[in-house]
């Protein structure tokens, strides 16, 4: 009887169906593709930025300037995508992220690159990616019917989370084979196997939203309300921004581990953020077969917070690259299980005229706020190195996971409403939160 309950718990959505729909398949295959062209550049760009300055903080510098714009620009972002086609937003912010890798490529291949055409062109991205994340993401709820919402941003996960097993080995690959610049011309292809779906194939209409005519700011500050008021909302966010703060800066410091402590190259550099895409994946994979039924997950994201934290800890102390790495896997593991469970948990739960607006608050707190621990983590690291960094990051993101724990999670028995809130992600698509 037990493990007829615990097969029925760990029961594999009936998601291939989807795979077979025409539309969302080849869409879904032109994501991994374009997926795989990102972690190309990411492993060349990082490994030439390190090349060109050696330098810790212009490292963490990259990363913050493509994602800096979403402290200004992310919520309004989520204000246009609730406005305008999804679409038509998806395929502008690819032709843009395409001509962008092209004059990487080109600069590097004339050896007119400079840092801070790096960084320039990376803030020029960040600031599409204000529109492109919500756009992207509550594209797939125009693309699969609403009962298959949940297996649809599953598979999403799973494609991108594959591409992070492939794309930073190919990353490396390439780089010893056609040099820098042919990452960046690698990840300019890869995009056309998104925008030529988008404008050949025909979708289904979308949903009515937000009217147009209603001003801006009362779009936002209805998306701020009614994040604000709801409770689920606020613990996913809050414990995402915990993790994403705190120990998503590991990947900005991976090219001084593989430099400094495991004395490797961009080869060696791929193969560890490779470990993490293989987390990733297992990760992604869990959640899908926990789509439909996730009891008590609550603490299911307390915990990944916690075990991320210790994992960044122990991962931090390796001096063998293949022990480093088998750690950096459950690094993944965690870090896409928090990210996965809350946008599957705000787009199950939040209507879907205001779907765009409460993941561009989700798109803030990943792509905004976070990326100052990046920032943090590169100026901290040029003081007392990439090692002793990590590890305060990881200690400061095991006691948060428990303070709020103990705070948040801690609900008055018997009183209605106050029963765990998470433990209903995935176990019914209408969840009362007041």
């Amino acid at each position: 009887m037990n493990a007829l309950m615990v097969k029925r718990h760990l029961q594999t959505p009936s998601f291939f169906r989807l795979l077979t729909d025409k539309t969302f398949g080849i869409f879904l295959f032109g994501s991994f593709l374009s997926s795989m062209g990102f972690w190309i550049q990411s492993v060349g760009q990082g490994w030439q930025v390190l090349q060109m300055t050696n330098s810790a903080l212009l490292l963490g510098l990259v990363v913050f300037a493509a994602t800096a714009p979403n402290i200004l620009f992310s919520l309004f972002g989520g204000v246009i995508v609730d406005r305008m086609n999804r679409r038509w937003l998806i395929t502008v912010v690819q032709i843009v992220y395409m001509v962008t890798a092209l004059l990487l490529g080109v600069l590097t291949t004339l050896h007119l690159i400079t840092v801070w055409q790096i960084i320039a062109l990376a803030l020029l991205n960040g600031i599409f990616s204000c529109i492109g994340f919500p756009a992207w993401q509550a594209f797939i709820g125009d693309l699969v019917p609403a009962e298959d919402l949940k297996q649809g941003i599953a598979l999403n996960s799973v494609q991108f989370n594959l591409s992070r097993v492939i794309g930073p080995a190919v990353g490396g690959i390439s780089i010893g084979l056609v040099g820098i610049a042919g990452a960046y011309y690698l990840n300019a292809l890869s995009y056309v196997f998104v925008i030529v779906p988008l404008l050949v194939m025909k979708f289904g209409v979308q949903s009515s939203r937000t009217s147009g005519k209603q001003r801006v700011l009362k779009d936002l500050s209805e998306g701020l309300r009614y994040t604000v008021q709801h409770k689920v909302l606020r613990m996913i966010l809050l414990l995402q921004l915990v993790i994403a703060f705190l120990v998503y800066p590991f990947a900005a410091l991976l090219p001084l581990f593989a430099r400094d402590v495991f004395h490797t190259n961009a080869i060696g550099l791929g193969e560890l953020n490779s470990a993490v895409g293989m987390g990733a994946l297992v990760g992604s994979l869990l959640v899908v077969m926990l789509t439909r039924r996730m009891a008590n997950g609550s603490r299911m994201l307390v915990w990944t917070c916690a075990i991320g934290g210790l994992a960044c800890v122990a991962f931090s102390m390796m001096h063998n690259i293949q022990v480093a790495c088998s750690v950096l896997v459950l690094v993944g593991v965690c870090m896409v299980m928090s990210s996965t469970i809350a946008n599957t948990a705000v787009q199950t739960l939040v209507p879907e005229e205001m779907r765009g607006r409460v993941l561009s608050i989700l798109a803030l707190i990943i792509f905004g706020l976070a990326p100052f621990g990046n920032l943090a983590s590169g100026w901290v690291s040029g003081i007392i190195g990439a090692q002793r960094t990590l590890a305060i990051g990881g200690v400061l993101c095991f006691v948060l996971a428990l303070v709020i724990f103990v705070s948040q999670v801690k609900f008055t028995p018997g009183v209605p409403g106050d029963e765990d809130p998470l433990s209903q992600v995935g176990t019914s698509s209408v969840v009362s939160i007041k």
